[in-house]
């Protein structure tokens, strides 16, 4: 009774499972191109599947060596979903009996944990951006500092005043060129010292327009004068002469009376406050201190969390495990890729927010501890705060050494990630390029990639099925959904499959032979939603401009590669 009271629950939220994930129609398709088209080949039935059904025609009278344990690092799941209980793993060493019984610092992880939950059973639905989180960390410190490119301003006693330059010079400007243009609380925030800013400007700018024009009624004409072409161009000075320039048109005036009165009363830094409340009151910034009680910036405050895993958020998770493990040949749903996996849950987002960095790296590494042969991630970042980025670049490397594949998908966000630097990443060490580290975005059943994913042909390494996919849903139910964390599970679900019948393969191996195998679409031209200067539109590229490999996932080709390199 309490899981279906709890699926009444979570069926106010289908419509925001993810970012990632669009929810469609719960028609069951009749053919198994339509249905679970993952499994099926452009050969045999006309769509650009991964072609596993014909892998399992290759291992025919091979005999699964291991069950390989996939890690799904996301979002929750429903381990009870009919399709599903085959799958799920069990740790081995635990017991329900609210007990520490493996004596890990976690009581009853049964089948995984959810590192966004307390003690009394409670659990985090929504979390803070991580630009946002780190906006209130540093706010203190530097949110009202105002730099003009030379000098700096502070505001005391309702005036902007010259101040020395901050002691953490780098810091500073961390939090001014990326924490300020990834919070737009920080940025709303940011507006109250601009209107300070512009109000002294404004009386400013009156003051040389009296002086140059006495006795006669001031215009745009006039304003244009204060206008310096040899200020800096990054000066507050010619920021202010722009802003209050553009208000004449947008306040439709030639009067610039209007535009003192805007900006030199201080209506303007009223306004810039109440923008800033209202940021404030469209994010929950609590929640993680009152719920789960540790402190996020502590990597070895570990004993936290519980082990409730169907959340409001386990949509994603349930279609993703079941791409990869749900029963085959059952007639219910779509075949899963491998039904002898056994997935691993550990929960680290919500609804909505950005994973913090400390829960993935300690998930990541309760996967590797706890014998994990494929690891899947949330989505790409942009913005990995140092420290932070440490933890997870020495749990990546310690999931290397171990030998797992680790899976992350990017960002539906249609950027070049040529050019713009998202986390985590081969090179994010400094040093040695990370080995074990597969980066996927999606495609469909024509072959063609997702217009809106990011792409990068050194930085992505193939597209796989994730769009219009039939799988398993929260309540025993099925959908139809689309998204990258789905092709994650496709390649997460084939990876499992060559690891089953040879283990001894590393994650290293097998990320190399996924990237050798696939069904190459090199030469093929295809349409690709593109980002330029921060709007929409589209181009065309060669399939190989976009990705590493230049194609599609391929369990039939992989399971040769597999078989080759194993004897």
């Amino acid at each position: 009774m309490r899981k279906y009271f709890l699926l009444l629950v979570l069926g106010l939220y289908v419509c925001t499972v993810s970012a990632q994930l669009i929810k469609q129609d719960n028609q069951i398709p009749k053919k198994q191109s339509d249905l679970d088209w993952y499994n099926c080949s452009f050969d045999q039935d006309g769509v650009y599947g991964a072609e596993v059904n014909k892998a399992y025609d290759l291992l025919k009278g091979k005999k699964i060596k291991k069950r390989p344990v996939v890690a799904l690092i996301g979002t929750g799941l429903d381990v009870e979903h009919e399709d599903l209980k085959q799958s799920i793993w069990f740790n081995p060493k635990e017991k329900a009996n609210g007990k520490d019984d493996d004596k890990n610092g976690l009581v009853d992880d049964i089948n995984g944990w959810n590192f966004l939950g307390g003690k009394d059973g409670q659990v985090m639905e929504t979390l803070l951006k991580e630009g946002d989180r780190e906006f209130f960390r540093l706010k203190d410190k530097y949110g009202d500092y105002v730099f003009d490119g030379k000098n700096y301003y502070r505001v005391a006693d309702d005036k902007l005043m010259p101040v020395p330059a901050p002691e953490h010079i780098d810091e500073f400007k961390y939090y001014r060129n990326q924490v300020m243009r990834e919070s737009s609380v920080a940025g709303a925030y940011g507006g109250i010292g601009l209107a300070y800013v512009l109000r002294d400007y404004a009386l400013k700018f009156d003051k040389q327009l009296k002086e140059r024009f006495p006795d006669k009624e001031l215009t745009l004409q006039e304003f244009q004068t204060c206008y310096d072409p040899k200020a800096p161009r990054d000066s507050l000075g010619e920021v202010a002469f722009t802003l209050m320039a553009y208000g004449f048109s947008i306040m439709k005036t030639e009067k610039w009376e209007d535009i003192y009165n805007l900006y030199a009363t201080g209506g303007q830094v009223e306004r810039g406050r109440a923008a800033y409340e209202k940021a404030l009151k469209a994010i929950n910034p609590g929640g993680r201190k009152d719920i789960v009680g540790d402190n996020y910036m502590d990597i070895n405050d570990k004993k936290y969390g519980n082990n409730v895993l169907l959340t409001s958020d386990a949509a994603l998770g349930t279609m993703q495990a079941g791409i990869i493990g749900a029963k085959r040949g059952n007639g219910l749903g779509g075949d899963g890729i491998i039904d002898r996996v056994e997935i691993m849950t550990l929960r680290v987002t919500g609804r909505s927010g950005e994973p913090y960095l400390k829960d993935m790296a300690l998930a990541i590494r309760y996967a590797v501890d706890h014998k994990a042969d494929v690891i899947v991630l949330p989505q790409q970042n942009t913005l990995y705060p140092e420290d932070q980025k440490k933890w997870i670049t020495e749990a990546l490397q310690y999931a290397e050494g171990k030998g797992i594949l680790v899976i992350v998908p990017v960002w539906d966000l249609s950027r070049d990630l040529a050019k713009e630097t998202f986390f985590p990443n081969r090179w994010m060490t400094g040093g040695k390029e990370l080995t074990n580290l597969m980066v996927v975005a999606s495609s469909n059943k024509e072959g063609n990639p997702s217009m809106r994913s990011n792409y990068g042909a050194r930085e992505l390494d193939l597209f796989a099925p994730g769009m219009d996919v039939f799988s398993t849903y929260t309540g025993d139910t099925y959908q139809t959904g689309t998204g990258v964390g789905l092709a994650a599970a496709s390649v997460a679900g084939v990876a499992a499959l060559i690891k089953a019948y040879y283990p001894a393969l590393t994650g290293t191996q097998i990320r190399d032979i996924l990237l050798e195998s696939v069904t190459s679409r090199a030469g093929v031209e295809v349409e690709k939603g593109i980002e330029v200067n921060g709007k929409p539109t589209q181009d065309l590229f060669l399939f190989e401009d976009l990705c590493l490999s230049g194609g599609i996932l391929n369990a039939y080709q992989a399971v040769m590669a597999a078989d080759k390199l194993a004897k």
